[in-house]
């Protein structure tokens, strides 16, 4: 397979009402700090994200499918662990890494145990098809999944089976800049992963 440079950025369709939409419904921190705001809407003559210091690139997806604002240790070990920024999650990903926590917290009453997730996961990179036979290419945003590893068909299945949705149609074109408290988030530095992920 041989991979070609990605398409541009999807144009913006993200607004400040519709942020405002995802604080009303508890998905976003409310702005209370005019001085530094929790999140803010890029600007529709923003080409591709570049957001201000201290911000990382989120999308309105990763909300839906249960990124909170500030970031658990978990998922900063998840960025860390594959060596990717936010925006290289998928948004299946996210939900895979949110039920995991969830799992080991609501049901394990535990912190999410490292160990436990490298046996269940692996991460694989998405390379977007280029309409030439043999080509892929780049993807800027979700080109990670965090996919369940399989076993031998005869074993049985070790983890809860999990409906993870087919069509994020337009899902890349949602995004904004979030408030990175404490640098917490890898820092958004526009770089594309085409290399498997070690681990």
């Amino acid at each position: 397979m041989r991979l070609v440079a990605p398409d541009d950025w999807r144009p913006l369709s993200m607004t400040d009402r519709r942020l405002l939409d995802l604080e009303k419904e508890g998905l976003l921190r409310p702005r209370t700090s005019l001085s530094r705001l929790e999140w803010i809407a890029s600007t529709a003559d923003h080409q591709e994200p570049n957001p201000p210091k201290g911000y990382v690139v989120s999308f309105a997806k990763f909300h839906h499918h249960g990124l909170g604002s500030s970031p658990s240790r978990f998922m900063r070990a998840l960025c860390h662990h594959y060596g990717v920024e936010l925006q290289h999650f998928s948004p299946n990903a996210i939900t895979a890494a949110v039920i995991f926590a969830a799992l080991c917290d609501g049901y394990l009453g535990m912190t999410p145990h490292w160990d436990l997730w490298l046996h269940l996961y692996q991460g694989e990179l998405f390379h977007a098809p280029s309409g030439a036979t043999g080509v892929r290419k780049l993807v800027r945003a979700g080109c990670l999944n965090l996919v369940q590893k399989t076993g031998q068909a005869k074993e049985p299945r070790e983890y809860i089976p999990i409906g993870l949705t087919s069509n994020h149609a337009q899902w890349d074109s949602l995004w904004f800049y979030l408030r990175n408290d404490d640098d917490l988030f890898p820092t958004y530095t526009r770089c594309l992963i085409s290399e498997r992920p070690d681990h």
